[in-house]
């Protein structure tokens, strides 16, 4: 007797693509840090819009998470970046960070052009508000789609 063989359907069944459900966090934010460096650049490492110098900037948002009640990962710590490069459309982005979550904290690291960044380190003192929109978390690692940034608390928390 021959068997026939089943093929398998390539669309999973009873798993929603978590690339279109999103998670919203609502952090209330405590304080900020700021770490600015510039050295020579590497002669391997030479880009087009920095030359032969190399400027490294990262504003650093700490807070705690109001929403989801109860998170697993209640502190957070956002780090934003200067990239030179993020304006250049080289591939369509899946996001415009990512986040990571440890132990209680949860790490989340935003992009920003570096013609932005001055603009939130002048306004980092009075940030009282993150709001992330993200894929929800998988293995402790998900993807960012949006931010929100306050200088008052939203009405709804």
């Amino acid at each position: 007797m021959t068997r026939k063989v089943k093929q398998k359907s390539h669309a999973r069944r009873g798993h929603s693509k978590l690339e279109t459900q999103r998670t919203i966090y609502q952090i209330k934010l405590s304080g900020w840090d700021l770490t600015w460096s510039l050295s020579l650049a590497l002669p391997d490492n030479l880009r087009a819009n920095d030359g032969h110098y190399d400027e490294h900037m990262v504003l650093t948002l700490r807070g705690e998470v109001l929403y989801p009640e109860s998170f697993k990962y209640p502190e957070v710590e956002c780090q934003f970046y200067a990239d030179p490069l993020l304006m250049q459309d080289i591939a369509p982005p899946k996001g415009i960070g990512s986040m990571t979550a440890s132990g209680t904290r949860l790490i989340v690291y935003i992009a920003v052009p570096r013609e932005r960044i001055d603009a939130l380190v002048g306004a980092a003192d009075r940030l009282l508000a993150l709001e992330l929109n993200a894929i929800p978390l998988h293995y402790r690692r998900a993807l960012v789609m949006s931010i929100h940034l306050g200088t008052e608390p939203e009405p709804d928390w």
